[in-house]
C-alpha cells in the first residue's frame, strides 16, 4: 500500500515544517551557536546564492532540515 504511505509521509513532512518553523526563534534564543548557524546559512542562502527566498525562510531552513533528517533516519532504521 505505498499510497498509504506516502500519505504518511506527506502528513508527517507537513507536520514537521510547523513544527520546526514554531521551534526556531526558542531554539535561536536558547542557543547561541544555533543563532549563529541560522544567521551563517541565510547569509549563504541569500547573499551567496541568491536565492530568491526571504530571510524569514532561509531562517528555518536549519531547524526543518534537522527535524526532517531525524524523521528519515528513524523511517530507515524502522525500516532495517
Amino acid at each position: 500500500m505505498p499510497h498509504v504511505r506516502g500519505t504518511i509521509h506527506g502528513i508527517a513532512a507537513m507536520v514537521t515544517l510547523v513544527v520546526g518553523s514554531m521551534l526556531t526563534n526558542t531554539i535561536r534564543a536558547e542557543f547561541e551557536l544555533f543563532a549563529q548557524l541560522a544567521a551563517t546559512t541565510t547569509r549563504l542562502l541569500v547573499d551567496v546564492a541568491n536565492l530568491p527566498i526571504s530571510e524569514e525562510v532561509a531562517e528555518v531552513v536549519v531547524p526543518v532540515g534537522v527535524l526532517m533528517g531525524i524523521w528519515v533516519f528513524a523511517y530507515e532504521l524502522q525500516r532495517l
